[in-house]
């Protein structure tokens, strides 16, 4: 287990902390948007595994690669509701990605070549051509997240090793 800091502000009730939990990852990630989600090179921040199945073709939400290491797209949380990107695992052992699981996502670097190559933004009334630049962040899933918020911090679940 390993505790994720400064995912959201801290909240607190008297001299106890908050705790609140989730019923499922979709719900967690809700919750971690409305939280500090300062976008920074280290930062880790919860993202939601999507569920690319059937625009891809691919018969599970995350892919094996050839080093043995998974990679998925995830939502990461924003306070406008988050941003895709795929992210690679950071190991090869670790628990196998499935579509709607929350999990810890550290940002890497931003790459500009990345995010000219985003696809346009589909907002509310359809396309508008827009790409949207946080896009270009690479970043790798650390680990699961267990669906519970505690104190000041989302608590981790499996970790991803070597």
């Amino acid at each position: 287990m390993f505790w994720l800091k400064k995912l959201s502000t801290q909240k607190r009730m008297g001299d106890a902390f908050l705790r609140l939990a989730f019923e499922d990852g979709a719900t967690a990630f809700k919750q971690a948007c409305d939280g500090e989600c300062s976008l920074c090179e280290g930062i880790i921040l919860p993202a939601l595994v999507l569920d690319v199945r059937t625009s891809s073709g691919s018969a599970a939400a995350a892919e094996i690669q050839d080093d043995g290491r998974q990679i998925a797209f995830v939502r990461v949380a924003s306070a406008d509701g988050g941003f895709i990107v795929p992210a690679s695992t950071s190991g090869l052992r670790g628990p196998t990605l499935q579509a709607g699981h929350l999990v810890a996502w550290q940002a890497e670097r931003y790459d500009p070549t990345v995010a000219k190559l985003a696809p346009a933004t589909k907002k509310r009334f359809g396309w508008i051509g827009v790409r949207d630049k946080r896009c270009g962040w690479v970043g790798l899933i650390k680990g699961t997240l267990k669906l519970i918020y505690e104190g000041d911090g989302w608590i981790g679940d499996e970790r991803f090793a070597s």
